[in-house]
């Protein structure tokens, strides 16, 4: 589980580990500022993740999320998909 949507939208990052961390909830590899070096990191696999992040955030908006994938599951995506592989892409 990475995400809780309530009636009032997604549940911020900060309250969802706060409510939800003694169930089995996504692995928390990075607090802090979402960087390009972060994205950079995550692309070139140093989070030991198989696929990549979820990233969530919140400003006066609202939460925010996007998803970081790596360059290594990338390739699997153009040796499975070839020419379709950015379906499965972020």
């Amino acid at each position: 589980m990475f995400d809780v949507q309530t009636c009032e939208g997604i549940v911020a990052p900060e309250q969802f580990i706060q409510d939800f961390s003694s169930v089995n909830i996504a692995r928390i590899v990075y607090r802090g500022k979402l960087t390009g070096k972060f994205i950079e990191d995550v692309r070139a696999g140093r989070y030991s993740v198989d696929e990549g992040v979820v990233c969530k955030g919140r400003n006066a908006s609202g939460v925010w999320m996007v998803k970081v994938k790596t360059n290594a599951y990338m390739n699997r995506l153009k040796q499975a998909f070839k020419d379709d592989w950015e379906n499965y892409w972020e």
